[in-house]
């Protein structure tokens, strides 16, 4: 394993230090299609050994900007640096990269074996060496059993390891991966998605995912890039993504949550209070807000950062909101209560499930009511 890959395993960041250097660096990138600008204006940094994810919705260009990584789209205007080298207008094949397409593109006709040695027998590489390093790649991904197979005979998660194992028998600096489980059902693609992270921390290698779905990235990456029509709107972890978003979109793209309209009352001694007449309450928020009193703000509360019960706050709690329920989601783990506020507003609440479900304590057209913490909302100012 890489120290880069040890420092993440570990918790200890490569971009968080002041010394690192990226290995990856997209300076200033622009694509356009004729009159359609598909990247505008990216700059992004990736180190070596993260497991990055790149993560919006269908035509937000994340898809543009990966296959310009590969060589596979040339950028309009900007710079493309890997490992130090402008690889801006080098083409794919002579990139320290390989990728994996959503499709997997396995040959058919070839056993798993034969596909993973493909592109070493394209390079002349000797028997030996192939042998020996599709053997390797086999047991990598626990597909040793099976390597005498045709991709018909495998199950949709293991084509998908050997389509994975095809581009790291190579020895990339960077493996890209395009949307590689959208084809798996639930279980199968929550259970391959650990096992993408123990190999790719097992090999050290510098991993790029797109992706749209948010629970994919938030498990996978070590950093997440959120992307809007063609601009990355923040780089950050998956928790300060989730509890720290950096806009309205963000904060909605990201999983669930509760948006309020407010007014900046005051902000001082890292606490800020905000008036948000469809909540029907004032908020307290542990958060210092770079703006004037009066300027509007929008405060964000995930659901299961709201508790719910049918008693009345104590005398003097914050964050007060009360209102009727509407409807109840049972997930098994989880309820979720769909609320509505005296307002008009509806807000949703999620409690976990602890106990077995005899009797539900709160039901349709229960008047409940909502408390959250000053350190559980996030002020937005956009």
């Amino acid at each position: 394993m890489s120290r880069d890959a040890e420092r993440l395993r570990r918790g200890r960041a490569a971009w968080a230090e002041l010394a690192a250097q990226p290995f990856i660096r997209v300076v200033g990138v622009s694509k356009s299609f004729g009159s359609y600008a598909a990247i505008d204006n990216v700059s992004l940094d990736i180190y070596r050994g993260e497991f990055f994810a790149l993560l919006g919705p269908s035509g937000c260009g994340k898809t543009t900007l990966l296959r310009m990584l590969a060589g596979l789209e040339f950028p309009t205007a900007g710079r493309i640096e890997i490992d130090g080298s402008d690889m801006t207008r080098v083409p794919p094949y002579e990139r320290p990269v390989n990728m994996m397409f959503q499709s997997y593109a396995l040959f058919p006709h070839m056993s798993v074996e034969q596909n993973v040695a493909f592109g070493l027998k394209q390079e002349g590489c000797p028997r030996s060496e192939i042998a020996r390093r599709v053997r390797e790649m086999l047991a990598l991904v626990q597909l040793e059993p099976f390597a005498k197979r045709r991709p018909h005979q495998l199950s949709g998660g293991q084509r998908q390891r050997v389509a994975l194992a095809r581009c790291l028998v190579k020895r990339p600096k960077m493996v890209l991966l395009d949307e590689p489980l959208a084809a798996l059902d639930k279980k199968l693609r929550e259970k391959t998605q650990f096992e993408l992270i123990n190999i790719q921390e097992q090999v050290g290698i510098t991993f790029v995912i797109v992706t749209h779905d948010q629970a994919e990235a938030m498990t996978v990456a070590s950093r997440i890039g959120v992307m809007e029509r063609g601009r990355i709107v923040q780089v950050a972890t998956p928790a300060e993504i989730y509890e720290a978003p950096a806009s309205r979109y963000v904060a909605e793209f990201i999983g669930d949550v509760n948006l309020f309209e407010g007014r900046l009352l005051d902000t001082a001694n890292g606490t800020a209070r905000i008036r948000c007449d469809d909540a029907a309450c004032d908020f307290l928020v542990e958060q210092t807000v770079n703006a004037e009193p009066g300027a509007t703000v929008w405060l964000a509360l995930r659901p299961e950062k709201l508790a719910i019960d049918l008693a009345s706050p104590e005398a003097g709690a914050v964050n007060q909101l009360s209102g009727t329920v509407l409807d109840i989601g049972y997930l098994g783990s989880l309820s979720v209560y769909h609320v509505q506020l005296a307002t008009g507003k509806q807000v949703t609440a999620v409690e976990t499930n602890r106990a077995r479900l005899v009797r539900r304590p709160i039901s349709w057209n229960d008047q409940v009511h909502l408390t959250a913490s000053p350190e559980a909302a996030v002020v937005l100012l956009r």
